[in-house]
């Protein structure tokens, strides 16, 4: 693999001046925060989305574990009968 050092460099000064252009964004955001940025300004809020999460992740940890505690079981006591078929498209991919 070949560098070129002119291609490196231009890169470099893109990477800077980004990262230039986003410090300006930050200082203009936190000079229009307050009572009047407020009004004007998006606002996120992610405490319920994130109790929604984690209750559906809960929820399916659950279901997923009763699940598996019955196939357990009917495996153990020798009730188990898994499709063929289906099985074998899973294992093949399809």
């Amino acid at each position: 693999m070949r560098v070129d050092e002119r291609t490196l460099n231009d890169q470099i000064s893109s990477t800077s001046s980004r990262a230039a252009e986003s410090q300006r964004i930050q200082v203009d955001t936190a000079t229009t925060s307050g009572a009047a940025g407020a009004a004007f300004g998006d606002r996120v809020d992610l405490s319920g989305l994130a109790g929604r999460i984690s209750q559906t992740l809960q929820t399916f940890s659950s279901q997923s574990a009763q699940r598996v505690g019955r196939l357990q079981s009917d495996f153990r006591a020798g009730r188990y009968q898994p499709d063929a078929q289906q099985l074998s498209h899973v294992l093949a991919g399809l």
